[in-house]
């Protein structure tokens, strides 16, 4: 009796060593694109603002654009918002996406703008930038 616990107590413990005690240990790769279309990253100017080191990339399902928005003038000005139109290989509007800024940027200062959206943006041909005062 004693011969026959140990059996089976040995087999059902190098069972559960074998199939990992029913744990599920996988992990999860993380999906993350990046949009490298030069229309979407490039530099543009647009009154006396620039928008600069620009870069779009879509992680745990939602795509993130990060902008630096510089005031080139010599006087501050103030910025409510901008909207940035993004758009596909056709120029038709996929989404239009807010860069919330709500404050003033001195002369020749700057201030990185992040905007989110909850679907995949990096085919997206193209940004243009809309200034909200």
């Amino acid at each position: 009796m004693k011969k026959e616990f140990v059996l089976i107590l040995t087999l059902v413990l190098s069972l559960g060593l074998i199939t990992g005690c029913g744990c599920n240990k996988k992990e999860e790769k993380k999906e993350v694109k990046m949009n490298t279309n030069q229309d979407v990253i490039k530099d543009q100017e647009l009154e006396v603002f620039t928008f600069t080191n620009t870069s779009l990339v879509y992680e745990d399902e939602t795509s993130i654009l990060i902008t630096k928005v510089t005031n080139t003038s010599n006087e501050t000005q103030y910025l409510k918002e901008f909207k940035i139109h993004v758009k596909d290989i056709a120029g038709n509007e996929i989404v239009e996406l807010t860069g919330f800024v709500g404050d003033n940027i001195e002369a020749n200062s700057s201030t990185t703008i992040s905007s989110s959206y909850s679907e995949d943006l990096t085919k997206a041909a193209k940004i243009e930038y809309e200034i909200i005062r």
